[in-house]
């Protein structure tokens, strides 16, 4: 009895010391985010490039880099499209029309538009949205490491 005592006790010692050496990941909390972006000397000459496999936004005139940005685009089930487009409609406060939630009362359930959960249905907010394409655009959001999006560009 006593051995097994010593080595109970042993163990639970043992535990302790590897599990005050565990220690859980530290996340940011944020903070600003600044970004370097300069003004064109010829408006009518800049472009927005978007590396897909970067993750990046590029603010172009003509050779002259006037922004670069982070950015979040699509997973690979619902890519971002690829080629060449020209922002045809803007609207600073727009919310989805496909994706968000339901409101049920008190309760918020996360619903897609046509999905059969009861409730008010409310889109994500995508503020700031320039579409390039049919239910694709440029909108304001959170920037993931890796393709997080339905195929817009935040």
């Amino acid at each position: 009895m006593r051995i097994f005592t010593r080595f109970l006790s042993l163990g639970a010692a043992a535990f302790a010391v590897l599990l005050a050496s565990c220690e859980t990941a530290k996340v940011s909390p944020g903070g600003p985010y600044h970004v370097t972006a300069y003004k064109p000397t010829d408006p009518s000459k800049v472009r927005v490039e978007v590396s897909l496999s970067k993750q990046n936004v590029y603010v172009m005139e003509g050779d002259r880099s006037l922004m670069a940005v982070a950015c979040s685009v699509g997973i690979p089930s619902k890519p971002t499209p690829r080629g060449s487009f020209t922002i045809y409609r803007k609207e600073e406060d727009k919310r989805s029309g496909s994706y968000g939630f339901r409101v049920q009362g008190d309760r918020v359930v996360p619903a897609e538009a046509g999905s059969n959960v009861p409730g008010r249905y409310v889109g994500y907010p995508m503020g700031f949205w320039c579409e390039f394409a049919p239910a694709y655009g440029f909108h304001q959001g959170f920037v993931h490491p890796t393709p997080r999006t339905h195929g817009c560009i935040r």
